[in-house]
């Protein structure tokens, strides 16, 4: 007699949550869902905030050696990766236009001679759930010394 209700328990409580596994997977499912959707977006982000700054780097290294005064090329090898203006319709790097570069010289005759560039106002798409959609990256600010040596 006790082995009947035992299993008359026991087969009560699998009765009464048979559909427990499913509803958990499905909640687990929706956390790590959200998850990866968030790891992807920032890694999107961490993706063209750096090359913008490599980019502006080697724009800037380029104009140093070939004329610190040219903006107009240093501006070319951000958006083309040349210093020659290209045929009308020519990509440009992230959709950057010279209106998001600011190129700026300091200092020159001087020690504290330096060649910088400003990026700003360039848009990136986050896909997360609540926050998708178009935003402004935060402006990037790339400096390189051209100061006189001893």
């Amino acid at each position: 007699m006790r082995n009947t209700s035992r299993y008359s328990i026991s087969s009560r409580r699998l009765r009464t949550s048979k559909g427990n596994a499913m509803v958990e997977t499905a909640l687990i499912f929706i956390v790590f869902a959200s998850l990866f959707i968030g790891a992807f977006d920032f890694g999107q982000f961490l993706l063209i905030h750096s090359s913008l700054v490599e980019r502006a780097r080697y724009a800037l290294r380029w104009g140093s050696v070939n004329g610190p005064t040219n903006t107009t090329a240093i501006s070319n090898m951000v958006l083309y990766n040349q210093s020659a203006t290209p045929p009308a319709g020519t990509p440009t790097y992230y959709g950057l236009s010279a209106g998001n570069l600011a190129i700026s010289t300091a200092g020159s005759g001087t020690d504290n001679y330096r060649l910088t560039m400003r990026i700003s106002g360039y848009s990136y798409n986050m896909f997360s759930l609540r926050i998708a959609g178009s935003y402004t990256g935060p402006a990037i600010t790339v400096t390189v010394p051209l100061g006189l040596y001893d």
